[in-house]
C-alpha cells in the first residue's frame, strides 16, 4: 500500500521514529479491548488512530499520527507497562491483538492485490472525512468494509473478544472494532518499514525503555 509508506530518515532516526507506529500499535490493540468490554473508547485517541489509517501521503512518520507526539502519549505508557513486569498478567488480551495485528499484517503485506484494493476503500474513507470529519459514523462504516472485504480474507484472522450481548454487538461498534484493527495494522506495516521487528520487543525492552525517554514520549 504505496500510500502508507514515508521516508525512513537516516538509520538512528529512523530507530526512534519507529516509536511512534510502536505506540500507535498499542494504543489500537488497546482500544480494540476496551470497546469490546466496556462499549466505550476514547474519541481524541479514536479520532488520531483512524485519521493515522486515512493518511495516504504521509512526509514523516510523526506526520501519521498528527506531528504532535502528544497524541501518542498514551501509547507510549501503555507500552511501559505492556513491556514491563507483570504486564502480561495485567494486559493479557490488549497483548493478543498487539502480536496478532503484527501477523496480519505480514500477512497482508504478501497479498498486492488486496493491498490495492484496500487503497480504493481507504481514497473513499478519506473523501468522506474531509466533509464529514474522521470519525463520523460513514467513515467508520467505510472501514468497516475495508476490512470485512480485505483483512477478512486472510488466513489468520483475529478473534475479539468481549461482552458479546452488552458492548460488543451494540450499534456500531462492531465497525469501530474493524477500524482500529485496521489502525493497528497500519502501525504495524509502518513499524515494520522503519525496521522494526518483534524480537527487538523481547530481547531490547530496557531499549525501548530508553529511547522513549529520548523522546520525551
Amino acid at each position: 500500500l504505496s500510500g502508507w509508506r514515508c521516508d525512513r530518515g537516516s538509520p538512528g532516526l529512523s530507530n526512534l521514529n519507529r516509536l511512534y507506529p510502536l505506540c500507535a500499535l498499542a494504543m489500537a490493540a488497546h482500544q480494540v479491548d476496551r470497546l469490546a468490554n466496556t462499549g466505550l473508547v476514547p474519541y481524541d485517541e479514536l479520532e488520531v488512530l483512524i485519521q493515522s489509517t486515512l493518511n495516504l501521503n504521509p512526509s514523516t512518520p510523526l506526520d501519521v499520527y498528527g506531528n504532535d507526539i502528544d497524541n501518542l502519549r498514551p501509547g507510549s505508557l501503555l507500552l511501559r507497562e505492556m513491556l514491563g513486569r507483570g504486564g502480561n498478567r495485567k494486559y493479557p488480551e490488549t497483548i493478543r491483538y498487539f502480536i496478532s495485528l503484527m501477523q496480519v499484517e505480514r500477512q497482508l503485506d504478501k497479498q498486492p492485490k488486496l493491498l490495492e484494493k484496500l487503497r480504493g476503500h481507504l481514497e473513499v474513507a478519506m473523501s468522506q472525512a474531509e466533509e464529514l470529519g474522521p470519525t463520523n459514523e460513514s467513515v467508520i462504516e467505510t472501514l468497516n468494509t475495508a476490512y470485512q472485504e480485505t483483512i477478512s480474507t486472510l488466513k489468520f484472522r483475529i478473534m475479539v473478544t468481549g461482552n458479546h450481548g452488552r458492548h460488543l454487538q451494540q450499534g456500531n461498534n462492531p465497525a469501530k472494532v474493524r477500524a482500529l484493527l485496521l489502525s493497528g495494522i497500519r502501525a504495524a506495516m509502518l513499524y515494520k518499514q522503519l525496521g522494526g521487528g518483534r524480537l527487538s520487543l523481547l530481547f531490547q525492552r530496557s531499549r525501548i525503555f530508553k529511547d522513549l525517554e529520548s523522546i520525551q514520549l
